[in-house]
């Protein structure tokens, strides 16, 4: 049209935050976002019973998506289908972002072009004020690492290509470790991986709705939840013909750690999951060091035995005042 000039704005970040009940959180997280004509924060209310939404409608620069309590899953994905931006990044709405470390991160991304661009991050442990600086650690192989081979730091210090993901999204039914899952299955598409050298994610670690610490019913359910993932990304290895011995190895490592955590509740359940590591992985030693040394020793049903017993006698002493942690 004569005498009129359009304009589209090009978004180089966005930035997703899943978010319920998390007042107390989320303008901080908002806050530590960086800001720009180029950047867009989107937040997606997961059904928040307290005031929340209504906060969040009162906040200018922000896109705020409000949705019926379908889970933080769903609240991701709605986000990513909202976005615009070249790269995304995903924050928790208790986590807080190293503004000018990102805006680096994102230059750097932008330079170079990359799937997916990784970088450290800072745990904080709100209880104590210390904090834990995890450097990335490259081992070479992206897909091993993500498996468990070292450290593949925390998914929130990361940017995504927005197109890269086009065929990746964050799965309901593994609503206990849909951020693993998710990485896992980026980590399969075999992503061009560029690493930031500064920490651009503040991990904070609290006893406020952290699902993956929850006792219980919840702990069972996450754990088959997990077992369930590592199931499905086997399958996928194998289909993809990706299951070298070293990524086998990898997986194996988490797989050990699971079988404690499902032993805490089933020890026959545990010694299945032992079964299926053995086939995955026939080589497989348990690592050396700290409570390792009792099932290294005398193998994994005793020693869990063993460590369940302990384990209900200090829950019995504690209720009855007489042990302290």
């Amino acid at each position: 049209m004569d005498g009129i000039e359009t304009r589209i704005r090009r978004v180089d970040l966005s930035i997703i935050i899943p978010t319920f009940n998390r007042l107390w959180s989320l303008p901080e997280a908002i806050a530590s976002c960086p800001r720009s004509d180029r950047i867009e924060i989107i937040v997606v209310d997961d059904g928040s019973t307290d005031a929340t939404w209504k906060w969040l409608s009162t906040q200018p620069g922000i896109t705020a998506i409000r949705q019926e309590n379908w889970g933080k899953a769903a609240a991701v994905n709605a986000g990513i289908a909202a976005a615009s931006g070249t790269y995304v990044k995903f924050l928790d709405s208790d986590d807080l972002l190293i503004g000018d470390a990102v805006s680096a991160q994102l230059a750097f991304a932008l330079n170079h072009g990359p799937d997916i661009c990784v970088a450290g991050y800072q745990a904080c442990y709100l209880d104590s004020g210390t904090q834990v600086l995890h450097s990335w650690e490259d081992c070479g192989d992206f897909l091993a690492q993500q498996l468990g081979e070292c450290d593949s730091s925390h998914y929130s210090a990361y940017l995504f290509r927005r197109e890269f993901l086009q065929d990746v999204s964050h799965r309901p039914e593994f609503a206990f470790r849909d951020d693993r899952m998710f990485i896992l299955e980026c980590a399969l598409k075999m992503p061009t991986v560029l690493a930031w050298e500064q920490p651009t994610l503040m991990h904070r670690h609290h006893g406020k709705q952290r699902i993956q610490f929850q006792p219980g019913s919840t702990a069972v359910v996450t754990n088959w939840q997990e077992l369930q993932m590592y199931r499905k990304i086997l399958r996928l290895l194998d289909h993809h013909k990706l299951a070298t011995p070293r990524r086998k190895a990898a997986m194996s490592n988490n797989i050990w750690a699971l079988a404690l955590r499902i032993g805490a509740h089933n020890i026959r359940e545990g010694s299945d999951v032992i079964a299926w590591l053995h086939t995955i992985n026939p080589g497989f030693a348990i690592p050396s060091g700290g409570q390792n040394r009792l099932y290294r020793s005398i193998g994994y049903r005793p020693a869990q035995l063993i460590v369940n017993a302990a384990r209900a006698c200090r829950n019995g002493l504690r209720k009855l005042g007489l042990f302290q942690s």
